[in-house]
């Protein structure tokens, strides 16, 4: 397809609150046109509606849809020919296995957060596990949000070097869970939208990265880095800190 022109997008999870976020800020741009949307919830006619991730025509999809239904639709797009954009955390190893196969003629982005914040906490994780011996997690999310731990946390747990001891954590959580042998501690409450504070300490001294989503609009950044950046990117992708991560040098 030419470059220049506009690539068609299917949204799928378009009636969910980042379906809606991001759906509006596609729609102020030039390269990039909605002309589908998949979701149970969807109630307009602006779009193509397709009540099966099946037959797909558009150029591009992003997939929305909550973690209870990702890998079950994820296993659909695997299908059809289009680039894919998975804007949701939950998948499978077994299935993000399968995406990495499936990228060899297409792109497959997976961003389990769109969050620039949680990006760069990431990458400086990354750095700090170098120069310390244990830390721990705490994360904070909004009282709707009852699986826990979550995705976000997980993720980072799991990119550690596992011989990073734990520090324990006083307080009443919501929940307890230790992944790769890191604690974390989780927080449900409508104080908070979404938080984290990776704790990094040792003998001498301890440093604390704490990120703060405020606002749901501070996901559009991160939209916009990957679609900005959408032609240069080529086969499987997996994080936006890997995306981003020539941006700074640690």
């Amino acid at each position: 397809m030419n470059e220049i022109a506009s690539k068609t997008v299917l949204i799928s999870g378009g009636a969910g609150a980042m379906g809606q976020l991001i759906s509006e800020y596609i729609n102020t741009r030039e390269d990039f046109k909605i002309s589908g949307i998949h979701d149970p919830n969807y109630e307009g006619d602006d779009y193509k509606i397709y009540n099966e991730l099946t037959d797909i025509k558009e150029d591009l999809v992003i997939e929305f849809s909550p973690s209870s239904v990702v890998n079950e639709n994820v296993e659909k797009l695997l299908k059809s020919d289009a680039d894919i954009i998975i804007g949701s955390s939950g998948l499978s190893e077994e299935l993000l296995s399968n995406l990495k196969n499936s990228a060899k003629n297409r792109k497959i982005i997976v961003i389990p957060n769109l969050s620039v914040g949680a990006a760069y906490q990431k990458l400086f994780s990354y750095a700090l596990s170098e120069k310390f011996n244990s830390l721990n997690i705490v994360e904070k999310h909004h009282s709707k949000k009852q699986d826990a731990p979550s995705g976000t946390a997980i993720d980072l747990a799991k990119s550690l070097p596992p011989e990073l001891s734990s520090i324990e954590q006083d307080g009443n959580f919501f929940d307890v869970n230790k992944i790769n042998n890191k604690n974390i501690y989780s927080l449900r409450g409508d104080e908070y939208l979404a938080e984290q504070i990776v704790n990094f300490v040792d003998d001498y001294e301890s440093f604390h990265l704490e990120h703060k989503v405020n606002d749901r609009r501070a996901y559009i950044y991160g939209m916009k880095i990957v679609l900005d950046q959408f032609n240069e990117l080529e086969g499987f992708n997996l994080g936006l800190e890997n995306i981003i991560a020539d941006k700074i040098k640690i």
